[in-house]
């Protein structure tokens, strides 16, 4: 595993790259993030974190992307954007630890502990996997697994609706893409109305995705070590 020194060497490589060449911009076009764009200030914050907090999680991560055929680096991306890699991390709804995990998720994968650092992350990876495992076999990839990103943070079923809304209006329910777009329309009325899970904050699982996505190409540029790469 890479240490601090390396890590920051390697974050400042990418950051500096990327200011004077362009790929910070780049990377919020081909995102094209529904929330916000990965500002300077959260690059530099991930900066730090990428040195300070990624060398005492990065094995975990490792590990659990070894039992699920996972890439390190997503369920890194992921932990970043659920938590910024705190331990203690909680949300208003419930959800605790590195991955987030609700109560029903920890109990779904099989976590006792959600405040145990390593059964968040494999607990988060396994629920990941599951979900993945749950996209139709059709789906091929980028798009099974930002889809399933998004059903990780907003619920299955919830993704479901907004791919109904999707056919709706001709678009293409097996493509990120087009269901990105239709996901903000389940906080709408006259669009949740018509669907079986109801009301959703539609805009929250489009964003999450795609400061994923930005997280995860950070992370694969610095060329850190891995075990596992899938997906």
């Amino acid at each position: 595993i890479c240490d601090a020194v390396d890590l920051m060497q390697a974050a400042n490589g990418f950051f500096i790259g990327a200011k004077t060449s362009g790929e910070f911009d780049r990377i919020a076009r081909d995102a094209r993030a529904e929330s916000r764009g990965f500002d300077y200030e959260d690059a530099h914050r991930f900066q730090a974190d990428i040195a300070a907090r990624l060398p005492q999680l990065q094995a975990m991560f490792e590990q659990a992307a070894h039992a699920t055929g996972l890439d390190w680096r997503l369920l890194a991306a992921v932990g970043y954007q659920e938590s910024k890699w705190q331990t203690r991390a909680a949300s208003a709804d419930g959800a605790l630890g590195i991955m987030m995990l609700t109560t029903d998720a920890a109990t779904t994968v099989g976590v006792t502990d959600r405040a145990d650092q390593w059964q968040n992350i494999l607990g988060g990876a396994k629920y990941l996997a599951q979900v993945i495992a749950t996209i139709p076999n059709r789906i091929g990839e980028p798009d099974r697994t930002w889809l399933a990103l998004a059903a990780y943070n907003v619920g299955y079923g919830h993704l479901e609706d907004a791919r109904v809304l999707a056919q709706m209006h001709g678009k293409n329910p097996d493509s990120w893409s087009d269901v990105r777009a239709q996901l903000p329309l389940l906080a709408d009325e006259q669009w949740y109305s018509r669907v079986k899970r109801g009301y959703a904050r539609g805009w929250e699982p489009a964003g999450f995705v795609e400061q994923v996505r930005q997280y995860l190409a950070v992370l694969e540029w610095t060329g850190t070590a891995t075990v596992a790469r899938a997906h």
